[in-house]
């Protein structure tokens, strides 16, 4: 009989038990169950009561979830790591099976990464802002790596590093994971998907829609320089849509020289770059969207160039 294999769940929660319970009992009823799931607490406040069927690890150090999942791995007794976000659930009861079977098909396979989405029932409480944040996320989503539900060969995993937590700190540092595990061997994209139950705590404004466009943008930057045009093998720069506005950038440097024609590309290019949010029923889609849209353009030059320049992503939306 074939020996049961062992998955370690990593979950980072800062002190929140919010969505907890939900996502434990999906787990625990799993067709193939997790060998231990692991609660990773970075908060000053860590959580007094994890729930039965869990274990919790304290993280003395309070910077982002890419310290919190490495901590993990280093606490996890599993041949397999299984990283997931506490407001995500698993879209049937034979999700995590089928993440293995399809990790163990072939042996050069180092990690499986599910597909991800938004549901609508959770878009549709947003406010304006919010629903521009996040229009992007509805639907199955070929993301690559995002912490929500990818499942790594424990060896593999730790003999990279985990996250790197030296150049990215808020955003980028999934897809600098996908290509490091990639020159170890292949990062599937499975046909399973995660349920992304995101929940956005206080109403959203223009200002943090710009605020977290800038940190991706400075992502973008810290890769680029890092990785060059391998990016292109991230499954997540195929959504054309998300990498438009990178192409508007020496449209920005023709303003002085050609003014209208430069300015006429722009507005135009800088609302095809965020499409999806031109669906929006609201009065702001018509009146003041299409100017912030060319605002996040001007402000991903900046936080791009920011990001190539310094290497690193160490902008926070909260701070």
């Amino acid at each position: 009989m074939p020996a049961i294999p062992k998955v370690s769940v990593v979950i980072p929660i800062y002190g929140k038990s919010g969505d907890l319970p939900r996502l434990v009992e999906a787990l625990l009823g799993q067709s193939l169950q997790p060998h231990e799931i692991i609660l990773v607490d970075s908060s000053p406040q860590p959580m007094e009561a994890p729930p039965h069927g869990t274990r919790l690890v304290k993280n003395p150090v309070d910077v982002a979830l890419s310290w919190d999942y490495n901590l993990g791995a280093k606490a996890a007794t599993g041949d397999f790591i299984l990283n997931m976000q506490q407001d995500c659930v698993p879209e049937d009861a034979t999700a995590l099976e089928r993440m293995f079977q399809q990790l163990t098909a072939l042996p050069g396979r180092v990690s499986v990464v599910a597909l991800v989405t938004l549901p609508v029932e959770n878009f549709r409480q947003y406010n304006f802002w919010g629903q521009v944040l996040m229009a992007r996320w509805v639907g199955r989503i070929r993301q690559g790596i995002s912490g929500k539900f990818d499942l790594h060969r424990a060896d593999v995993y730790r003999g990279i590093g985990g996250y790197d937590t030296d150049r990215f700190h808020f955003a980028g540092e999934d897809m600098d994971l996908f290509l490091r595990l990639s020159e170890r061997g292949e990062v599937f994209v499975s046909d399973v998907a995660v349920l992304h139950h995101h929940s956005q705590n206080r109403p959203v404004s223009c200002r943090d829609v710009v605020r977290k466009h800038f940190q991706l943008a400075e992502s973008f930057g810290a890769l680029f320089r890092k990785w060059g045009f391998a990016l292109r093998r991230i499954p997540y720069a195929g959504h054309w849509t998300h990498h438009l506005a990178k192409f508007l950038y020496p449209v920005v440097l023709l303003a002085p020289v050609f003014p209208l024609p430069a300015l006429a590309v722009l507005f135009v290019g800088a609302n095809l770059a965020n499409l999806e949010t031109l669906r929006l029923r609201h009065w702001k889609t018509f009146v003041l969207l299409p100017w912030v849209n060319v605002l996040l353009v001007l402000a991903g030059m900046l936080a791009t160039v920011r990001g190539l320049l310094t290497g690193r992503q160490r902008y926070s939306v909260n701070k």
